[in-house]
């Protein structure tokens, strides 16, 4: 009997000893989870962290991605414009080379043109001085005095060749103004029988050269076959006046009726 009652205690005490062994594990098992839990959110919280730090590395290179192809479109359109920048340069410098070249010989040959323009230049003097002397006797002195003037520059060292042949032109295109203008001068002829008058002269152009008394007593035109003056009819006293009017600035221009040369025959 008291064997039956042992075995029973010992059995009960083993169910006893089960019971809390299941009631600990059952104990244990949420601690567990609850770790387990834990555990996977950290993780997720660390794999979302570094989903931010990944998509936060991937926006930076996008960025730089953008300014590098912007930087990089730009350098291309600099470069274009350097290229049509530098033929433009090519072709400038290309011209000045051809300038260079055209100049250089243009300085070669200055030595050569001084010895042909210097001789040009004295017959341009001695023909615009025989000229003068074959010319109706108008302004005498003043274009004698010119063309000595010419001759002198002609011999100075110090006056350049340009300077000469701008001189020797600037006498021509007075003389040629001679020939279209009409001037009324006063001045001073010597008589045959060795008077000197005071007058008043008017030149045409270089069809005519008059002269006539301040008291309008004598009129003469000069007479180019003979080389003298020669005396005129007084009725010319008044055309003759009002060319002179006219000349002077002091009447307007009108039709002059004068005695003058016909024209001669071209040979």
């Amino acid at each position: 009997m008291r064997n039956a009652i042992e075995t029973f205690l010992s059995a009960r005490i083993g169910v006893t000893v089960a019971s809390g062994l299941v009631l600990a594990l059952v104990a244990a098992a949420p601690t567990a989870q609850a770790q387990l839990l834990g555990s996977n959110k950290r993780e997720l919280q660390t794999a979302q962290a570094e989903g931010v730090n990944s998509q936060e590395r991937i926006n930076t290179l996008d960025d730089q991605t953008s300014q590098l192809e912007s930087e990089y479109k730009a350098v291309l359109q600099q470069l274009d414009t350097l290229r049509v920048y530098n033929q433009q340069l090519r072709d400038l410098i290309a011209a000045q080379v051809a300038e260079i070249e055209i100049t250089q010989r243009d300085i070669d040959r200055v030595t050569t043109i001084d010895r042909e323009v210097v001789p040009l230049m004295l017959r341009m003097v001695d023909g615009i001085d025989q000229f003068v002397q074959l010319d109706v006797p108008f302004l005498i002195e003043e274009r004698r005095t010119r063309i000595a003037n010419l001759r002198s520059l002609m011999q100075r060292a110090d006056a350049s060749p340009a300077e000469k042949f701008r001189r020797v032109l600037e006498a021509y295109q007075i003389e040629n103004e001679y020939g279209r203008t009409i001037e009324g001068i006063r001045g001073t002829v010597d008589t045959t029988d060795g008077r000197q008058l005071t007058v008043d002269f008017l030149r045409v152009g270089r069809v005519a050269l008059y002269y006539k008394t301040l008291d309008d007593a004598q009129l003469a035109r000069w007479n180019k076959d003979s080389g003298t003056w020669e005396t005129i009819d007084s009725d010319f006293v008044a055309p003759i006046k009002k060319a002179l009017s006219i000349a002077r600035e002091q009447a307007a221009p009108d039709l002059l009726l004068l005695p003058i040369d016909a024209p001669e025959t071209a040979q």
